[in-house]
């Protein structure tokens, strides 16, 4: 549901204006000296990818030198990100919220010339990540004193995962409400929300965006490149049974599905490229959308999320590719069949290859999320999974893929049963963040080291490198850093 399309049909003003763009201009130009301009134009235009490495690894620099010099929380998509992970009182965001830092004075700019155009009864502010969190209450925290009789909503994902029990009054002077999940009910003030509601970019200019272009691999670039609008297939996860995942939560327990007509009705009135955020992409409506799409002659492209599974076959791959999907993401995670089967994924290597080799003939491309440190997971298990990365990478069947440290997350299966998995909860304090929960595992193997060789080993991999290299190499390169 976008919540700014809704409260304007129920007579709102509703605040709609993405700021972090114009900030981070701001903030180039004012620290980047007399190559921002050049290295922005470059950045924004239609140069080639290669070209676009130098001036992108120019901003990553400046970021740095911001933190170590300027503003040590500061960071272009991350700002504060590690305190307000761990933030478990309110107390520690608070001394961010009141600290002027590099952000504040762009912020409060165009915060304010975009109120004065729209002038909004309400302003919703979304917080999909910890990153992020700061920057929200910033906002909050300048509208309060600005503009008093402004409602202020705060949502999005890290809201409705980390302040599902918050206790702590503190948040309230900033914030009149919190919008959990999707922010709504069937009927509101007695009018049906319906089950599929496309967003609206209306008011966005997609001029002022440019591309930060880490690296030439085309399927690690699309998280930076490019200017894809976001949709869904689908409301929650069609399997909703791991046992590392939020499965208790409705983002990914209240499984609806809707008519491919609608999507790609969607598609086309958004425009541009889309990316899918689903949790999983259900086969069968992207069967739907694909056939939808070529019935229409519609030409788009667009990528999303799916599970490796038996469904992939080399039919509906192709199906996708012609009409006009360029790449999927899905979790391989441990990738080691017995973990698989523990975690309650419901797929095999087997199955997960098969579904690759799939994507790979229809010339579909494809990242994998990995996953180490899972509950009883052993050093040889983790490297054997390197391995078995590595074998899909000489093939061509993974262009990109990201390790991830197992996180214990209070809504999780393995959270309420953590005996099974041979884990010790810690007891948890604080009235403000609770998602991410502290643990033992007795004889667990060092996890940052390990963490660290699959890191350093996946990142030469992804350009060609150290293939031949043994696992032992990787740990001793790892120990050396």
């Amino acid at each position: 549901m976008h919540l700014t399309g809704f409260l304007s049909r129920l007579g709102y003003k509703v605040f709609q204006r993405d700021l972090s763009i114009k900030v981070v201009r701001d903030i180039l130009l004012s620290y980047g000296g007399d190559e921002a301009e050049e290295i922005l134009e470059l950045l924004s235009g239609n140069a080639p990818d290669e070209a676009k490495i130098a001036p992108s690894e120019f901003i990553d620099e400046l970021a740095i030198w911001i933190r170590d010099n300027v503003d040590k929380s500061f960071g272009f998509s991350r700002y504060a990100e590690r305190i307000s992970a761990s933030a478990k009182d309110f107390g520690a965001v608070e001394k961010l919220i009141k600290k002027r830092g590099v952000l504040d004075e762009p912020l409060e700019f165009h915060l304010e010339e975009a109120i004065k155009e729209t002038r909004p009864t309400i302003i919703g502010v979304s917080c999909p990540f910890p990153g992020t969190l700061v920057a929200a209450f910033k906002i909050a925290a300048y509208v309060k004193k600005h503009y008093p009789k402004v409602k202020m909503l705060l949502g999005g994902g890290f809201v409705s995962t980390e302040l599902r029990d918050l206790k702590d009054e503190r948040p309230f002077k900033y914030f009149d409400e919190f919008m959990y999940d999707e922010g709504y009910d069937k009927f509101v003030k007695g009018v049906e929300v319906p089950l599929f509601v496309a967003p609206s970019y209306e008011g966005i200019d997609w001029d002022e965006y440019f591309d930060v272009v880490e690296t030439i691999n085309p399927m690690h670039r699309l998280w930076s490149v490019g200017r894809w609008r976001k949709l869904i297939m689908a409301r929650g996860c069609y399997w909703h049974k791991c046992a590392f995942c939020d499965v208790s939560l409705p983002y990914i327990k209240c499984f609806t599905m809707t008519d491919p007509k609608e999507i790609v009705d969607a598609m086309e009135k958004v425009g541009g490229g889309i990316h899918f955020v689903d949790e999983a992409m259900p086969p069968a409506v992207i069967r739907g959308v694909c056939k939808e799409i070529l019935r229409r002659g519609y030409k788009t492209e667009w990528w999303g999320n799916v599970r490796f599974d038996k469904s992939f076959t080399p039919e509906l791959c192709q199906l996708m590719a012609d009409a006009g999907c360029i790449a999927v993401t899905a979790g391989l995670e441990c990738a080691n069949d017995r973990l698989l089967k523990l975690m309650n994924k419901g797929i095999t290597l087997e199955s997960s290859r098969a579904a690759m080799k799939a994507f790979h003939d229809a010339g579909i491309m494809v990242h994998a999320y990995l996953m180490y440190g899972f509950p009883t997971e052993t050093e040889k298990e983790a490297f054997g999974a390197l391995d078995f990365v590595r074998g899909l990478i000489k093939e061509d069947l993974i262009q990109s893929a990201f390790w991830h440290r197992f996180a214990l997350t209070v809504h999780s299966p393995i959270a309420k049963g953590a005996e099974k998995f041979g884990l010790k909860v810690l007891p948890h304090r604080g009235k403000f963040c609770k998602n991410e929960l502290a643990f033992i595992e007795e004889g667990a193997p060092d996890w940052d080291l390990i963490g660290k060789a699959l890191n350093l080993a996946m990142m030469n991999y992804l350009e060609g490198r150290g293939l031949n290299k043994s696992m032992k190499f990787w740990k001793n390169a790892a120990e050396k850093n």
